[in-house]
């Protein structure tokens, strides 16, 4: 058959969206080039059993998932460590302890994420206080409106939105009192970036 819609499903692409895969790093797990993957992902090239059998390597699941005969895992397949508490208000110092190993409703994120019970209201509208927030330290770059948890000089941490321009760390709550920490004025290190927020059951 020419065409591989008429052979058999074709989940490349979908597969390689669910994990945030550019075409080069599936491509370089999968041991070839991002043209090649790009004619795979539209039909331009069988997907034979060579294929098959690499690319469910790359991917790490079954070749039966790779052409839908079985469903696929969510994309973290791996639990987390709760390892204390931050403040979701003005600096305090950090808790920790390591709580509880939990599964993370969230995708694409690196084997060092961890989880923090968030403590006070200058997030509640994102994070309610005594959610969970699950922190990427991979991710410590910041960008303009994703939100990062952060240590000053003493050892306090806080979460907060990053916005640039003026620079600074802004709460997100229904609490006027909260007021953003401008950039410059306080020495401070980002442990990484909030990847998603839950409230556990």
């Amino acid at each position: 058959m020419s065409n591989l819609s008429e052979a058999i499903p074709n989940r490349v692409r979908a597969l390689r969206a669910e994990r945030g895969w550019s075409l080069a790093e599936l491509a370089e797990r999968a041991g070839t080039t991002a043209p090649q993957i790009m004619k795979l992902e539209k039909s331009q090239r069988r997907l034979d059993l060579g294929w098959i059998e690499r690319l469910a390597a790359a991917f790490d699941i079954s070749e039966s998932a790779l052409i839908g005969q079985e469903p696929t895992p969510p994309a973290n397949t791996f639990l987390i460590p709760l390892v204390g508490e931050i403040a979701a208000g003005n600096w305090r110092e950090a808790i920790e302890h390591r709580e509880d190993m939990i599964f993370p409703p969230v995708e694409g994120l690196s084997e060092a994420a961890f989880a923090l019970r968030t403590r006070g209201d200058s997030m509640d509208k994102i994070i309610p206080d005594g959610g969970y927030v699950v922190i990427d330290p991979y991710e410590a770059d910041l960008r303009e409106g994703k939100v990062y948890a952060v240590m000053n000089s003493e050892g306090e941490t806080t979460i907060k939105l990053f916005r640039a321009d003026p620079a600074r760390l802004e709460p997100c709550s229904s609490n006027p009192e909260h007021q953003p920490i401008s950039l410059g004025r306080e020495q401070f290190t980002v442990i990484g970036m909030a990847k998603g927020a839950f409230v556990p059951l």
